[in-house]
């Protein structure tokens, strides 16, 4: 039940960074308030089209270091988020090499067939000869 010392700490509808916040609150022994909300049909869009907001509170005497906790894993996710998409962006560019590659064998084949092809009608003229 939230009094009148909790203070808001954040709120998000990322149950995944939620969960590792509150762990790291856990960690710390920092004590919380976990209180969700849902979110109105109107107001869906704001949030990513989620239906519930989950906000987490703290006791103002532990604001302080709860907050540091939270500045700490910020950095540590957005740094985690930047690595996952660092490595997406290398797949895919992989694959687009791996792509340009086959198609540019493709190619070649297509033409060595065309130019086997012209070497079969050569031959087939100098039969005629004999």
């Amino acid at each position: 039940m939230k009094n009148s010392n909790d203070i808001e700490l954040f709120a998000t509808t990322d149950f995944k960074a939620k969960d590792k916040v509150v762990s790291a609150l856990v960690r710390h022994r920092v004590s919380y308030l976990e209180r969700w909300e849902k979110i109105s049909l109107l107001r869906r869009r704001e949030y990513g089209g989620a239906k519930e907001l989950c906000v987490i509170y703290v006791n103002a005497n532990q604001y302080k270091k709860a907050k540091k906790i939270l500045d700490e894993f910020n950095s540590a996710y957005a740094d985690e988020r930047k690595e996952r998409r660092r490595k997406k962006k290398a797949e895919a560019e992989a694959r687009a090499e791996e792509e340009a590659r086959l198609k540019e064998q493709e190619e070649e084949m297509e033409d060595d067939d065309i130019d086997g092809f012209y070497a079969d009608d050569d031959i087939d003229e100098g039969i005629d000869e004999f």
